[in-house]
């Protein structure tokens, strides 16, 4: 005959019960306790609910986490059907119109940059300014290579500029975005400095991008009407965002 167990037993039992982790036996034994022990019975039902109420936020989130990603994947397949469709067309406007592949090379070449670009910019989450800032320097890179190569060559129209004005430009303002990310990355800058950094190389970047055109020589640089035209407002934001970023430390 099976013995009765105690409800201090049972009681101790109770959590491995619920864990699932008592042997067949004792399972039974306390099942067959509960059945007729009011007072084990209510202890049991608590222990099962608050277990439930642990769990399920981890279920909540989990199915929140595929809702989000399978949401993220979705749009990302979309816009690359999108983008596939766009250039689909065009490459066949191009060829009717022009018998040849033209300017919907340029027009493709935008949009796959821009879907690399949402692509990076949807799944990183670690050191997500620099490698945005790595797919950005190739991308235009890219993006003015295939601009250069198609009017040149493929339309016969403009001039071979891209070593003389388009690589130096683009190098010149690939590292004025470059700096103020790195700042922010490794020296951890606040945000309201390297607004200030990113300023203060655009007032460089003016100036230094009307010399490599030929639009100044370097007289124009000391200019007052010049400075006024090309560095007033940087100047001010400079001013005020460098405010903004001290009086944020003085907080702290």
């Amino acid at each position: 005959m099976e013995r009765e167990l105690a409800c201090e037993i049972v009681k101790d039992l109770l959590p491995l019960y619920v864990d699932g982790l008592v042997s067949d036996v004792s399972k039974k034994s306390i099942e067959n306790h509960l059945e007729h022990c009011t007072e084990c019975n209510k202890i049991y039902h608590d222990m099962a609910f608050h277990l439930e109420m642990e769990t399920q936020p981890t279920e909540v989130e989990d199915v929140k986490r595929f809702l989000k990603k399978t949401k993220k994947m979705y749009l990302l397949y979309g816009l690359g059907g999108i983008s596939f469709i766009a250039i689909l067309v065009c490459m066949i406007v191009d060829l009717a119109v022009n018998k040849g592949i033209t300017w919907s090379l340029i027009v493709g070449s935008s949009c796959l940059f821009a879907d690399a670009l949402l692509y990076v910019l949807s799944i990183c989450k670690k050191n997500k300014g620099c490698i945005t800032m790595a797919v950005i320097s190739i991308g235009i890179f890219c993006l003015l290579s295939v601009i250069q190569i198609t009017r040149y060559y493929l339309m016969g129209t403009g001039t071979f500029w891209i070593f003389r004005y388009g690589l130096p430009i683009l190098l010149l303002w690939l590292g004025i975005l470059w700096l103020p990310v790195l700042a922010r990355t490794f020296l951890k800058w606040n945000i309201w400095d390297c607004i200030v950094l990113f300023l203060l190389l655009v007032i460089i970047g003016n100036y230094a991008t009307k010399l490599i055109t030929g639009d100044y020589v370097w007289n124009d640089v000391l200019r007052m009407h010049d400075f006024i035209g090309n560095a007033l407002g940087e100047v001010i934001g400079i001013i005020l965002f460098g405010i903004i970023g001290r009086v944020k430390k003085w907080r702290k």
